[in-house]
């Protein structure tokens, strides 16, 4: 047995004093006088023996009770053989999980407040000398560094809950960045967390026996939850005056079903639809919203439901932007083409812009939302250039090849974005016979396909060479085969490419019902567009299109909380905002130039995943961390700087010596009370 304070031992002296009190009894005597003392005699002779063995046994039990009480203050301990303890100034990495689900309340009291309790006990158990860092989910660039026991204290007081979510390995393996800094000989690590499963992926952690990882469970009861996922519109392209139709993805994390849940749905602060919606219990289901498109510019939507206690994903935030005209540019090699006139002045969604091709103003191109090659016979070096980028930019381009084409410059340029290359102007009648239902370009077009559908023909057409390391899409094919018109994928944009010139001569595609339909989605679809609502902390960066603003403008964000400039960076024709820890709130962020102009509306949600409130167990903890040497320490009511210090001393006996010293004082009192 070893003494933490042993210098206390001097104090047994003190066992001198009822010693003393015992062999020079200080009590007076009062003298009575009897006629008779014989009897007295006698009962003096029967009790001396007795009276003798009681004073020992209460001398007895004083001495035990200094002594127990001394060696208390010297808080004995049984060394821990099996520990191998390390000489010198420690290192301690703490990571305190201050997500939202460590906001719930455990015995009326935040589980956050309590990690930090429970953190600073921590810190208590080690010395002025030793190195600490937190760390929490932020990831804070000064959490990324040692510091004495004083700055940890304040570092731990300012804490607070925050949207952000990693996983156990990710914080395990940030801990070890800021340790491996420091040259003490021993590195502890301590997770203070509720140990959410989808946080808990230990199967990802690796032993490392540099490292002394030890968890601490702050417990709770797993709450129900009904919480709104996601959301996405039917069509990527909105127009005002049209329907919408909107899908919304709930979550029923709870043991019970739930019947008559409310769904609100606002368009810029105004209610636009209400839905009743019903959910099994552990189930996800789809509602759907159809609301009219009555504004133009972007448009900020808000969805909501009513759930207690947790509330911070009762709200989902979505934005689009509604174009008042859609920018149209054909480029003819001599003449405009009839037909997509006659199309494009009929919709005044439309503005559309005709140029030949040596009038070309390349300036305009990124501008454009839709480019139409009609007839061009020969494409130019930097014409191909431009179009690639306008392709890879998110723009859409159709191409309508003339008969008489310069096969080399086209096929060049459609291997420079990957599609299949032109061969073979053959005059040979065939006729469409296949339309690809399962494209999205035809997703509203047909609810079911007519069996007298009238398909269109061709009289002449180039054949395409059908590489299968292209991303092709056969929209329509003819009977042999063979593609009329297939879509391919580049950047961000679409090309489609067609088999034949938009001349009567050699198909009877611009009198065919199937050319205005198809025509019209071309137009307004995207196959990429900019997302509707961003994940804090997931998405940590958002690439704008570059005609917003030039090189030397700084953009910032802005929110009724929140206003900051992101770092941005210009990358071709795209700016990207890198915005980092920067968010902290849901809801709408407004991009705005320096005079304060609004270029974009972005929105901004909690990661859900702080929303499915299941847990590890006790036993899972131990399980998991079993093999790879981790600890837990499972008893979250006792002090932790008790229990670390015991883990590093040994078994302590100081409790045991208290519990002797009011053994003996009760015994003591016992004696003096009932042996008469």
């Amino acid at each position: 047995m070893s003494f933490l304070y042993p210098t206390i031992l001097f104090a047994f002296s003190a066992i001198a004093i009822p010693i003393i009190i015992h062999l020079f009894n200080f009590r007076r005597y009062k003298t009575i006088y009897f006629t008779n003392v014989r009897f007295l005699r006698d009962v003096k002779e029967k009790t001396d023996a007795r009276s003798r063995l009681k004073h020992l046994l209460v001398l007895l039990c004083r001495i035990l009770a200094i002594v127990f009480l001394i060696f208390a203050f010297a808080q004995p301990y049984i060394k821990n053989r099996t520990i191998s303890q390390a000489v010198g100034r420690k290192a301690i990495s703490i990571f305190i999980d201050n997500s939202f689900s460590m906001g719930q309340l455990a015995s009326d009291v935040p589980l956050l407040e309590q990690a930090k309790l429970k953190a600073k006990q921590i810190v208590d158990a080690y010395s002025q000398d030793d190195q600490f860092q937190l760390l929490t989910e932020d990831f804070e660039g000064r959490h990324q560094r040692l510091v004495d026991k004083n700055e940890m204290y304040n570092l731990i007081k300012e804490i607070h809950l925050s949207p952000d979510t990693k996983y156990l390995s990710e914080i395990i393996a940030r801990q070890k960045v800021a340790l491996y800094k420091s040259n003490s000989p021993a590195k502890l690590l301590y997770v203070l967390s509720d140990y959410q499963k989808n946080f808990s992926d230990i199967s990802n952690l690796k032993q490392d026996t540099s490292l002394q990882v030890s968890l601490v469970p702050i417990s709770t009861a797993e709450n129900e939850n009904v919480y709104i996922d996601t959301c996405w519109l039917q069509s990527p392209v909105q127009i005002k005056g049209q329907p919408s139709l909107l899908f919304v993805q709930i979550t029923n994390n709870s043991n019970h079903n739930i019947d008559n849940g409310r769904l609100t749905l606002k368009i810029n602060n105004e209610i636009k639809a209400i839905s009743n919606f019903s959910a099994n219990l552990n189930t996800s289901i789809i509602d759907t919203l159809l609301y009219t498109i009555t504004d133009n510019g972007w448009n900020q939507g808000e969805l909501s439901i009513v759930d207690h206690p947790i509330t911070f994903d009762d709200a989902y935030y979505f934005s689009y932007q509604v174009a008042e005209h859609l920018k149209v540019l054909v480029i003819n090699e001599s003449g405009n083409n009839p037909y997509l006139n006659a199309f494009f002045e009929k919709n005044s969604f439309f503005q559309t812009e005709s140029s030949r091709l040596n009038q070309i103003n390349y300036a305009d191109l990124p501008g454009q939302q839709l480019i139409i090659l009609n007839g061009i016979k020969e494409l130019s070096t930097g014409l191909s250039a431009e179009l690639k980028k306008f392709i890879a930019g998110s723009g859409n381009l159709i191409v309508f090849p003339d008969e008489g084409i310069s096969m080399n410059s086209y096929n060049q340029f459609l291997q420079s974005v990957n599609a299949d290359q032109l061969k073979d102007f053959t005059i040979r009648k065939k006729t469409v016979n296949r339309i690809n239902t399962q494209d999205q370009l035809f997703a509203d077009i047909f609810q079911q396909i007519p069996e007298n559908l009238f398909l269109p023909e061709a009289n002449a057409s180039f054949t395409l060479t059908n590489y299968t390391a292209t991303n092709a899409s056969q929209l329509l094919k003819f009977s042999d085969g063979t593609s009329f018109v297939s879509k391919y994928h580049f950047g961000n944009g679409t090309l489609y490419l067609f088999a034949v010139p938009l001349d009567k001569k050699n198909t009877d595609l611009p009198l065919n019902p199937l050319f205005a339909p198809m025509l019209y989605k071309m137009a307004v679809s995207k196959e990429f567009f900019t997302p509707n609502s961003y994940i804090i902390g997931k998405n940590s960066e958002i690439t704008v299109n570059s005609a917003f603003t030039t090189s030397d403008h700084v953009l910032h964000l802005k929110s009724n909380e929140d206003e900051f400039i992101p770092q941005q960076r210009l990358i071709n024709n795209a700016i990207t905002l890198l915005f980092g820890n920067d968010i902290k709130h849901s809801g709408f962020y407004a991009l705005q130039d320096q005079a304060g102009t609004i270029k974009a509306q972005y929105a901004l949600n909690y990661d859900r995943k702080e929303s499915d409130l299941k847990f590890l167990s006790l036993d899972d903890l131990k399980k998991s961390g079993a093999s790879l040497g981790i600890k837990i320490l499972e008893n979250s009511k006792r002090n932790l700087q008790e229990v670390i210090q015991g883990q590093h001393l040994g078994l302590p006996l100081w409790k045991v010596s208290i519990i002797f010293v009011l053994i003996f004082i009760a015994l003591e009192i016992l004696l003096l009370k009932f042996w008469k």
